[in-house]
């Protein structure tokens, strides 16, 4: 299984990203369960992340990989501070 670097400050502790590696910058524009997408049979969850450019980039991490970050994320300060209208 590929491992997911969780970042709860981002900014006090960066991404894993190797900018040497980088060929852009873009937004997360679609996010869906695949119901079977690992090869075991698992959930996977399935991103895609369109570049200013236009070219589209597929990611996909397990569901039980996404809950963790989700739930991870959920408990961080930076969460609290939001406000949702």
């Amino acid at each position: 299984m590929t491992p997911l670097h969780i970042s709860l400050d981002a900014e006090q502790n960066p991404l894993g990203l190797d900018v040497d590696k980088l060929h852009g910058q873009g937004m997360l524009t679609d996010i869906g369960l695949l119901r079977h997408g690992t090869t075991g049979g698992q959930a996977s969850i399935g991103m895609v992340v369109t570049l200013k450019d236009g070219t589209q980039v597929l990611a996909e991490t397990t569901w039980k990989l996404f809950k963790t970050a989700y739930m991870a994320l959920s408990a961080s300060p930076i969460v609290a501070e939001e406000v949702w209208d």
